[in-house]
This record gives C-alpha cells, sequence and structure tokens, in this order.
C-alpha cells in the first residue's frame, strides 16, 4: 500500500472557484481522480478504504505540485537568459508569473512624446502643491484656464468655483498644523502628463472652524489617492484629491479631502456623501440571499 504523503507541507495551488480540494480547504484545486478505481477485497473495511483514498489523492496532488513547479522553473531559466543576453522587454511583454499583466514603465514613459520629463514634471507637482494648488499667493497663477477639480463627490468644477469653495472652508484657519504628510510621488506610464501621488493628512483643531469653537482633537486621515494633470506649459489641468485607500485607517470615518476634517470635528454635512461608508439596505439584502444561498448548496 503506496504510504500517505505529508500534505500539510506541499503548497496548494488555489482556484477562484468555492470548491473544496482534497485538503478540505476552500479553494483548493481538486487533485486529478485516477482513470480507474481498482476493484478492493470486501474484507477491508470503511476505515482502510478512506486511508487508501487520501494516499492516492495525495499522490495525485503530490504530482501536480510537480509538474507547476517545473512549469516555474522552466520560466525563471528563460527569464534569466533575457536578462544576460540584455534584452528589452517591451511594454505588456510576457513576465513570470503574471502573464504579461505587469508592463515595463520605464520603457513606456521613454516612448512618451509629452515635452515634460518624468523627473522635471514631479518637481512640478510638488511645486504647485507647495503654493497650495491655487490657494496660496502666487497659487493662482499654477491653474490652466481649463483647469477642473474632481474629487469622489464633488466635481469635476471649474477654476473659480473651486476657488470660491476653499476660500470658504477656511481650512488652514481651523487646522494651523495641517501636514498632507505627500509622497510616492510618481508618473502615470499611460498618461505621461500626469502625477500620481499619495497623501496621509494629520491636522489639530487648534483654531475657530466651520464658525465653531476650536475642539483639540487630532485627526489622522486615511490614505487618499490624488493626482495632478498638466498640459504642454506646465499648467495644472485638472486636480483629483480624496480618493480613500483604505477606509480602516484613521480617525475621520474613511472620509478623504474636506469632508474628513468636518466629520473629524463631529461636525458633518448633513447628507449620507459626508459620513462613513455605510452598506445600503439593498446591499444587506443581497448578501443575505447570498449567505443563505452557499448554506444551503454545502
Amino acid at each position: 500500500m503506496m504510504p500517505s504523503l505529508p500534505l500539510h507541507s506541499l503548497p496548494l495551488q488555489l482556484s477562484s472557484g468555492a470548491g473544496v480540494g482534497p485538503v478540505g480547504l476552500p479553494g483548493a484545486t481538486p487533485a486529478p481522480q485516477p482513470a480507474a478505481a481498482t476493484a478492493l477485497p470486501s474484507s477491508l473495511g470503511s476505515e482502510t478504504l478512506a486511508s487508501q483514498s487520501r494516499c492516492v489523492l495525495g499522490a495525485a496532488s503530490a504530482l501536480a505540485v510537480y509538474a507547476a513547479t517545473q512549469r516555474r522553473c522552466r520560466l525563471t531559466t528563460r527569464r534569466a537568459a533575457a536578462i544576460k543576453s540584455k534584452e528589452k522587454m517591451k511594454p505588456g511583454k510576457y513576465k513570470p508569473d503574471l502573464d504579461g499583466q505587469v508592463v515595463d514603465e520605464e520603457a513606456m514613459l521613454a516612448e512618451s512624446t509629452f515635452p515634460i520629463k518624468p523627473k522635471d514634471l514631479i518637481k512640478r507637482c510638488k511645486d504647485v502643491l507647495s503654493r497650495g494648488v491655487g490657494t496660496k499667493e502666487g497659487g493662482e497663477a499654477d491653474l490652466a484656464d481649463d483647469f477642473e477639480f474632481c474629487a469622489p463627490v464633488v466635481g469635476p468644477i471649474g477654476k473659480d468655483e473651486y476657488l470660491r469653495a476653499l476660500g470658504n472652508f477656511k481650512i488652514l484657519e481651523g487646522f494651523p498644523d495641517n501636514n498632507g504628510n505627500f509622497h510616492h510621488f510618481r508618473v502615470d506610464p499611460f498618461e505621461p502628463n500626469r502625477v500620481w501621488f499619495v497623501t496621509r493628512k494629520s491636522a489639530t483643531n487648534t483654531g475657530e472652524f466651520l464658525g465653531k469653537p476650536a475642539t483639540g482633537k487630532a485627526l489622522v486621515f486615511p490614505p487618499e489617492s490624488c493626482s495632478m494633470i498638466f498640459n504642454e506649459e506646465g499648467k495644472l489641468k485638472e486636480y483629483t484629491i480624496g480618493y480613500c485607500m483604505d477606509r480602516r485607517v484613521g480617525n475621520t470615518g474613511g472620509l478623504g479631502g474636506a469632508f474628513g476634517y468636518f466629520y473629524g470635528v463631529g461636525k458633518p454635512l448633513p447628507m449620507p456623501e459626508c459620513k462613513p461608508y455605510k452598506r445600503s439596505w439593498q446591499f444587506r439584502l443581497l448578501s443575505f440571499i447570498g449567505n443563505a444561498t452557499r448554506r444551503f448548496q454545502k
């Protein structure tokens, strides 16, 4: 009788299905079954049959893992050969493990015809940020005539409306120590005139805000994805902010942008968009139906 294999030491090949594999874990790919079952003596008990089955399935799983490992080794060997020969990978060309889903950013940016190079464009983005994106002295000159602002809920709005809105909020008066903690600046290889960056704001409400006295609350915002799109003259055409990357972080209810300040000091605007995310009754109903269906299918 074939000895059972230590399946706990073998890597599992997971699929997107919800089936249960030979090791009893959700999503594990079932091992291939033998073409024909060998007739077993009637004297064997149920425990012996179960043991024989586990051995067969264990061997099949081991063979499947071995085949997958061999495929990965061949891919790694080809990659090493390509690197040794200094083969230049073109955008979208096959790369190991992700089957062509990782692009060559440097090659794409090198082929860009946008007149401002990535390094200079990132510097330009930081300069615009230092002038408050149009809100500080001299900052309005950074904005193009066709400038647009767009947040998850607000916008897109034009230049004049954008400047009026920020002037009304007076965030720096309520939060003098406001810090954007900007980081991870990079140029989009698909839009070489666009710079993406991340902000993880922190601020303390030590001044009057929205007509209310200071609360002294220290706010920590979730990470937010932001971007700036420039024209060929280096003027800012589009500014996007407030796209929360993980609503579980911080103490502003998962809200970014101006809404995070409002909620953080206990003064959210009276609309759902200015409050922490809450699933709709439709979403809850569909989730209940889905969970109930899965229980009946087991």
